[in-house]
């Protein structure tokens, strides 16, 4: 499989650590003055940790949609390759951002494209992505397809905004803080066949499901509710970042290890960002070369959920640091909990 081209669209709404510590201030109405100061300066400090700079989202004064980024994406990525839409024979919405249940969000871009393919929806938190390509490259071994795209629209803010800003009670900010470090983007990845192996390695821990959820209404009579969930209400966005990053920590390195074998082969890897500094410190620690994790996505996007690496590919592509023939290694962690390691050349 060959990754022909990657288009990106990201809204325009400059959103500063200073602006959600507002956020927070505004939507707290009668919150005591103390606990009010007191949960801003316990965000601001795990900004630092984080790497958390800013984050865009769509400028509701400009009339920005999700659609129009979505679609900007797949006019880019088909404009880049050379390919009509025609020569499209699959399309894969993924991801979390999505404007309906059913039919599949996929439909809908292909019909908006005036495409006649192929459609469908993956689902699996900011591994979705990475799941689009696994399924793909095993499309093509089959022979099945000539030509397929993988799109996201990550456009999330609603899950949290403005009921995760409105503080309650310090203990508040352990599930609730990666919500102020989500930003908004749209993807479209063009795939090909080619005698290109790709080598895939999952791990999942089920048993860590509820620290990453966005539960529906009747949540609770699909699954046995645990203390973690719902946290924030219905539709809102709960994740217990430290421990994620805790578990992922564990568990990716020696995942990533097991499927490179020499940490110093690749020419760069590409985590999911989620946080860069917890990355940074997890790849110090396993001794993979600093040098080639590309860790620039989060500090100047945020947490982009699944398009978090088509966009880092993208910035990489445009800095001359990602080129034709290098041995890639994509790092994802996801809610699940998940872990992907996946090699191949670009």
């Amino acid at each position: 499989m060959r990754i022909e081209t990657i288009g990106v669209r990201i809204p325009s709404r400059k959103v500063t650590n200073d602006d959600i510590l507002k956020w927070l201030e505004e939507q707290s109405n009668g919150v005591p003055k103390l606990v009010l100061k007191t949960y801003q300066r316990m965000v601001k400090g795990l900004f630092k940790m984080a790497g958390s700079e800013v984050r865009y989202m769509r400028d509701a004064a400009k009339n920005e949609k999700a659609s129009q980024f979505i679609i900007g994406a797949i006019e880019d990525a088909l404009e880049k390759s050379g390919l009509s839409k025609n020569d499209i024979d699959l399309m894969i919405y993924c991801g979390v951002g999505k404007g309906f249940l059913e039919p599949a969000n996929a439909y809908f871009y292909a019909q908006k494209m005036g495409m006649s393919c192929s459609c469908f929806d993956i689902v699996d938190a900011c591994m979705s992505w990475i799941r689009a390509l696994e399924i793909s490259y095993e499309f093509f071994k089959s022979g099945r397809y000539s030509h397929i795209m993988v799109v996201n629209g990550e456009f999330n803010s609603h899950h949290g905004f403005p009921d995760n800003f409105k503080v309650k009670e310090l203990r508040q900010v352990e599930y609730t803080f990666p919500t102020y470090t989500i930003g908004e983007a749209a993807s479209a990845t063009i795939l090909s066949p080619s005698d290109q192996e790709w080598r895939f390695a999952f791990k999942s821990l089920p048993e860590l499901a509820d620290l990453c959820t966005i539960p529906l209404d009747g949540y609770d009579d699909f699954v046995e509710p645990s203390k973690r969930m719902g946290r924030n209400g219905l539709n809102n966005f709960v994740s217990y970042g430290r421990e994620m990053f805790d578990a992922a920590r564990r568990y990716l390195a020696p995942l990533v290890k097991q499927l490179v074998g020499d940490l110093n082969a690749p020419d760069i890897y590409f985590p999911h960002a989620a946080s860069d500094a917890a990355y940074l410190a997890a790849a110090k620690d396993n001794n993979l070369p600093l040098e080639k994790l590309f860790a620039k996505v989060f500090p100047a996007y945020g947490n982009l959920v699944s398009a978090s690496i088509p966009v880092g590919m993208d910035m990489a592509l445009k800095e001359g640091k990602l080129k034709r023939g290098h041995n890639v290694v994509f790092c994802p962690a996801s809610a699940g909990m998940v872990y992907g390691a996946v090699q191949f050349a670009y």
